[in-house]
């Protein structure tokens, strides 16, 4: 059982993210990848309808490498193709981004209501459904209020960033807003609250314990990045490497075929799509840190722990 109400310090954040990984992760990703399974394949799917406009056009364009020319017939006759793909992807992209930042939120919250059960696929769709509407309001109201935010912060830190201080700013305002943005969400979904109250409430969380959130923030962000290259930059390279040296023998671009360039850009696709599952699964150890956070903060104005405490006791008795 994962002790979800809890007063943390900076390394609890980090070290109870990954018991919450050894505990519930088979559970919690298995229940993701359900929920998210439709939604990345048609992802791919419009990739793979983008990318094969613009490879049709690079090779081309190459003319006497591949035996032919650009033609502009194709380019015109498959214009709409191009924009249902963009359209597709801008809706699937935000429908996951969506999934994946309220996905963490629903899944605590019913461990919160009961830390003796794993939380099921169709208890996390039905809370879903529920707040789908407010979920598209927050994306809206979050997008207009820290992209103005975000852009004086930044703003302010860039010209700072010629004192050294600048710089320090800088590299503590990317976790400080990631952090800001799920709380946000946290007390938004799960105390119901109303955009800008749970905007406060969060940046106050956050202000209250600055050193330790946005410290473990930083860490996490960082442990998720590192791990995030290395596993999609060994296939890139593999990739690229296979490409030089499958053409090292060549004197010149001629004696480069199409088909060569087709399962480069085949398996480059592929590897993309790969890259961005792991970015996506990865991400939510940031998120899954950040309940922590907020399930830290209600402990401390609510006392949850102590009377889950007191109603085992009476149970018992």
């Amino acid at each position: 059982m994962f002790q979800l109400f809890k007063v943390r310090a900076f390394g609890e954040y980090i070290s109870d993210t990954f018991t919450f990984i050894k505990l519930q992760g088979k559970n919690y990703f298995k229940n993701y990848l359900k929920f998210a399974f439709i939604a990345l394949l048609l992802l791919m799917v419009s990739m793979s309808m983008i990318g094969t406009f613009y490879y049709r056009i690079l090779t081309t364009s190459f003319g006497s490498m591949t035996g032919e020319t650009l033609d502009n017939a194709f380019v015109t006759e498959n214009a709409v193709v191009l924009v249902i793909g963009f359209i597709s992807l801008f809706i699937i992209s935000l429908y996951l981004g969506m999934l994946n930042y309220s996905y963490p939120v629903y899944y605590m919250h019913l461990i919160g209501k009961n830390s003796n059960e794993k939380p099921s696929l169709k208890s996390i769709r039905e809370l879903f459904k529920n707040d789908f509407g407010r979920l598209l309001l927050f994306g809206l109201l979050s997008f207009i209020t820290f992209a103005i935010v975000g852009i004086i912060a930044f703003s302010i830190a860039i010209i700072l960033s010629f004192v050294i201080i600048g710089i320090f700013i800088i590299i503590l305002l990317v976790p400080f807003f990631i952090t800001w943005y799920s709380l946000t969400l946290y007390f938004y979904i799960d105390k119901k609250q109303d955009f800008f109250a749970a905007l406060k409430h969060a940046f106050y969380t956050i202000t209250n314990n600055f050193w330790n959130i946005v410290g473990a923030s930083l860490c996490m962000l960082i442990i998720v990045y590192v791990i995030s290259t290395i596993v999609t930059m060994i296939p890139y390279m593999i990739t690229i490497f296979g490409l030089v040296f499958g053409t090292q023998g060549a004197q010149n671009m001629e004696n480069i075929d199409g088909s060569g360039i087709s399962i480069f850009l085949v398996v480059m696709v592929v590897v993309y799509c790969f890259s961005i599952l792991v970015s996506m699964i990865l991400n939510h150890l940031l998120l899954i840190q950040n309940g922590l956070v907020y399930y830290s903060e209600r402990e401390k104005l609510e006392y949850n722990s102590m009377r889950q405490s007191i109603d085992e006791i009476g149970k018992h008795e």
